[in-house]
Order: structure tokens, then C-alpha cells, then sequence
């Protein structure tokens, strides 16, 4: 159901959806979530008689919102990996982080955009553009920058793979590979990752 975003109530909206009496709900939200969830709870569309999804607009700390136990059993999805420990050690070394969503996948991002303006020998947007691919699908395996930039001095074709996983793009430019994390809702409405799931595009 589409609503205005800057409703002062969404009453009507929810009244709606508790007439269709769904199975689920899906809030694809930002943050008006904190208006909708407490009408929802009003109307008696709690979590444990419905079930609820959040999505990464609106996959938050909810703690200090909501009273204790109102999300317990929300799940909700975030595309990319989740950062490990490590990796977040190595972040927070750079940078004061509180926040790592999409990290491993900007990470990688910034690596295969340096290996292919190295590969193109120019950095130009389409020079760079043009070798996506090459550096990120069919060579030799490598991990780590230094490393891959090693192979490609040595004139080796590489296939990066970094810390968000395989990374492939296709002909077409785009990722051929990809990972959305799932997490679920616990008394204190905060989220924690429960598994995650990849495929080819």
C-alpha cells in the first residue's frame, strides 16, 4: 500500500491493512517506521499474530523508540555481507565507524575500480569501465590489492575476490553474484543477523 511518507497518522493506511487480514506485512519504510509500528500495535497487528518484515530503509536500533518487546520476532533484510570482526577492526583503525552496513561491498567496490583503472592504464570513467570485468571474472584468483596488482604487473589476467565475496560483473557491467543478509528483531528491538542468502543473477 502506497502512503505519504509525511503523514501525521497513518491510521487510515493501517485499517486497511488489518481489514485484509494478510498473513504478512511488508514496511518498506524509513523513518515514518517509528509512526507506523505503534499504530500497528494500536490496531493489534502485533508481531507473534502477523508476521513483519522490515527492509534496509527501515532496519534500525529501534531501543530507545519503542517499548521493550515490541519488535521481538521482526525480521528484516540487508543486501551484502555482514562485516566480520576483523574486518571492522581494520575499518575503525581509519575511521571512527559505528555503522558497517555496506562496508565489505564499499570496500570492494573502491579495490576493483583501482585494479581496473590499473589494468586500462588510465583512470578515466569508461577506461576504468571498460576493464570491470577483466579484473573481476575467467584469471587467477587474488585477494588482497597488493597482491592482485602484482599479478597484473606481471601481465596475469585476475579474478578479484574480496571481502564481500565473489565478484563478478558481467558483460553488461553489472554484478552476476549477490548476498542479502537476514536479521530478526529481539526483546530489546534491536536486530541481529540470522543467515544470509546468495545467488547469480
Amino acid at each position: 500500500m502506497i502512503y505519504d511518507p509525511k503523514a501525521a497518522s497513518f491510521s487510515t493506511e493501517v485499517g486497511k491493512i488489518k481489514a485484509a487480514d494478510p498473513d504478512a506485512i511488508a514496511v518498506i519504510a524509513f523513518d515514518e517506521t517509528k509512526k507506523i509500528i505503534p499504530e500497528m500495535v494500536k490496531q493489534g497487528l502485533l508481531p507473534g499474530k502477523k508476521k513483519i518484515y522490515f527492509v534496509d530503509g527501515n532496519l534500525a536500533d529501534y531501543s530507545k523508540d519503542f517499548k521493550k518487546g515490541t519488535l521481538t520476532g521482526v525480521k528484516g533484510t540487508l543486501p551484502g555481507v555482514v562485516a566480520g570482526a576483523a574486518f571492522k577492526k581494520r575499518l575503525a583503525s581509519v575511521a571512527n565507524l559505528t555503522e558497517f552496513a555496506y562496508s565489505p561491498e564499499s570496500y570492494d567496490a573502491t579495490i576493483l575500480v583501482a585494479l581496473a583503472a590499473q589494468a586500462a592504464k588510465d583512470d578515466a570513467g569508461a577506461s576504468i569501465a571498460s576493464k570491470m570485468q577483466d579484473v573481476s571474472a575467467g584469471g587467477e584468483k587474488c585477494t588482497k590489492y597488493a597482491d592482485c596488482l602484482a599479478l597484473l604487473k606481471d601481465g596475469k589476467d585476475i579474478d578479484y575476490d574480496g571481502v564481500s565475496g565473489p565478484v563478478e560483473f558481467n558483460a553488461k557491467g553489472d554484478p552476476s553474484e549477490a548476498t542479502i543478509g537476514i536479521y530478526q528483531y529481539g526483546a530489546d528491538n534491536t536486530y541481529k543477523y540470522l543467515t544470509a542468502k546468495s545467488g547469480k543473477i
